[in-house]
């Protein structure tokens, strides 16, 4: 049994990081697609998610899927925000952001991660 337990993580996880990537993908073209273009979509990262730069506006709200995990991200620290954002928006370009090292990203990220499976 317990490795099933594992085996149902394992596959909760990979769901989990599936659709974030497609957040992140979402993002990244709503970012070129709204005048972001002459800037890397990267370039904004030392600006963490937050709620009224993505929400959309009255003319564009995102699809349910995507603010679902607006809102999951949204509670989430400052840090894990920005570890998300340079994951799953910019590609894992972590030094754009600022962290340290890459371990200290990996931390965030992993703890994001673990807390969006939680929650």
């Amino acid at each position: 049994m317990p490795h099933d337990a594992q085996h149902e993580s394992m596959m909760n996880i990979k769901q989990l990081r599936s659709e974030l990537k497609a957040w992140g993908r979402y993002w990244a073209k709503q970012e070129v697609g709204q005048g972001y273009s002459s800037r890397s979509a990267c370039d904004r990262l030392g600006e963490p998610f937050i709620a009224s730069s993505c929400g959309g506006s009255r003319d564009h709200m995102p699809p349910d899927h995507i603010n679902r995990y607006d809102m999951k991200v949204w509670c989430l620290a400052h840090d894990c925000r920005r570890a998300l954002r340079a994951q799953y928006i910019c590609k894992g370009q972590w030094q754009l952001i600022g962290f340290d090292s890459k371990k200290s990203f990996l931390f965030w990220l992993r703890r994001a991660e673990i807390a969006l499976l939680g929650g």
